[in-house]
């Protein structure tokens, strides 16, 4: 029998699943997740209405690419659990003939998952700045997520990589200069909220 979909797990068995010792959830899948529900979070910002046909477009033009990204980040979430279950049994079973490519498939997902959020950091600025002020808190949490989201999706990407550190020929993720670039783009997007609530409160 097949295991179970993340996506199908009810909320309380989610959360019980998590922490027990497998990869079934584990941490990536879980980052996932957690930038997900960022994007969501985010999009409760939304408007129907922006009184401007150009800013409408833009805004519906938005919204559509978020949740592409969200529907992508549900199938994500389950790539990252079955691509490291494979990698972990090959471990445990020795079968270390096709270890390169397993480490990197199960970099995958990760790397996915950072690529989009980079894409809701650079775009999502037009939903804080014009978005709805009464849920600016729940746009700022989501904010937070999907930062925290590229930083944790990273753990486990240079955890894969050291294992080539002793090939040449491998060019490993610049993290450095990639997580530099989001937290720039977070605080940009973290003055606009600031800005926001500073009009407000006069």
């Amino acid at each position: 029998m097949a295991e179970k979909k993340l996506i199908d797990f009810k909320l309380g068995e989610l959360i019980d699943n998590t922490r027990k010792p497998t990869a079934y959830p584990g941490g990536g899948a879980l980052a996932s997740l957690s930038g997900n529900l960022g994007i969501n979070l985010i999009l409760m910002m939304a408007k129907k209405d922006y009184k401007d046909e150009n800013l409408n477009k833009k805004g519906k033009k938005i919204f559509k690419k978020f949740i592409a990204y969200s529907q992508e980040l549900k199938d994500l979430m389950q790539e990252d659990v079955d691509r490291v279950n494979v990698l972990l049994k090959a471990f445990k079973n020795n079968e270390m003939d096709n270890i390169d490519k397993l480490i990197n498939d199960a970099n995958i997902a990760p790397k996915r998952t950072i690529e989009l959020m980079i894409i809701v950091l650079q775009d999502c600025d037009f939903l804080l700045e014009n978005g709805k002020f009464s849920t600016i808190s729940d746009g700022e949490i989501g904010l937070r997520l999907v930062k925290e989201c590229i930083h944790s999706s990273f753990v486990n990407v240079i955890m894969n990589e050291k294992y080539f550190d002793k090939d040449s020929n491998f060019k490993k993720t610049d993290y450095k200069s990639i997580t530099k670039y989001c937290d720039k783009l977070y605080e940009k997007n973290m003055d606009i909220i600031r800005k926001r609530i500073k009009l407000w409160d006069k």
